[in-house]
């Protein structure tokens, strides 16, 4: 028996609902798994006012409560006590939906004249690469690193967004600083950086050095692991925006962030400092 013409396009059609409804709820599941337990009101002109107010009077509490779950082996709690620092209006996911994607605040606004992106972090799978060279104009130079050399076809269509490829493990056989050194530039606009536990030791001797505006990075370990890494951050002004657990790994988070320095630039809003700081 051979279908119609319409029983066949009914088909097709009803096999695209289905698969648009599953997409749709894969996505709805995973950003409802990273939703903050603040709402704001958009219509509310003084609703971020208000945000702050709240968490200036709870500022205190906030940290003691964070250093304190710090302290166990219980992951969820401590995600669960990380507050948002900063709020930005135009978050945007770029890469993967699922792991590997990176909460970047309004990647628009990146400087137009000589500006520098960094990617720590490949293994021949370059989705974010891609789409923050296409998000952003494709005028900025952006640096990859990986602890092994990509394939080929990387490597070519590294070359296309611009990009300049490095490699070796992260901090032991080659620097963040040297591969700005190497590249001639001067400063970062948005670093992402995923490199299986090298951000503990790699991270702080860059930032020190040079002027980076926003980190999206994914810290691997114990609660005090995670605390230490967001303090060495804290340390040089910078405040989280954006935090994701990874669903696949239970002791990765994703944390996003942006300097002080930076906030007019990308349009966020400050709200209080929480990650006890620790001196210098």
């Amino acid at each position: 028996m051979i279908d119609s013409p319409s029983t066949v396009i009914i088909s097709l059609l009803s096999c695209f609902l289905i698969i648009s409804i599953f997409s749709c709820l894969s996505v709805f599941r995973l950003e409802q798994k990273f939703e903050t337990d603040e709402l704001i009101d958009i219509y509310n002109p003084n609703a971020l006012k208000d945000l702050r107010a709240k968490y200036n009077m709870k500022a205190d509490k906030y940290s003691l409560e964070l250093s304190q779950v710090a302290r166990g082996a219980d992951h969820k709690r401590f995600f669960g006590k990380v507050k948002l620092e900063a709020f930005c209006a135009i978050k945007e996911r770029i890469g993967d939906v699922d792991d590997g994607g990176k909460y970047v605040c309004n990647p628009r606004a990146v400087r137009k004249d000589n500006c520098t992106l960094i990617s720590l972090g490949l293994n021949n799978a370059i989705s974010y690469d891609q789409h923050i060279q296409n998000v952003t104009g494709g005028h900025c130079r952006i640096l990859g690193a990986d602890k092994d050399p990509q394939n080929i076809t990387i490597q070519e269509a590294y070359e296309r967004i611009n990009g300049q490829l490095f490699v070796g493990m992260i901090p032991n056989e080659i620097s963040i600083s040297s591969m700005l050194k190497k590249a001639e530039r001067r400063e970062v606009e948005l670093f992402k950086i995923d490199i299986e536990g090298g951000e503990h030791e790699g991270l702080e001797p860059f930032i020190r050095e040079y002027r980076v505006c926003q980190i999206f990075i994914e810290v691997h370990g114990t609660p005090s692991e995670h605390l230490k890494m967001l303090q060495t951050m804290a340390k040089y002004n910078f405040r989280i925006f954006n935090m994701e657990p990874n669903p696949y790994c239970f002791n990765c988070c994703e944390y996003s962030l942006i300097q002080d320095s930076c906030m007019d630039q990308y349009g966020v809003y400050p709200l209080v400092p929480i990650v006890p700081k620790v001196e210098f």
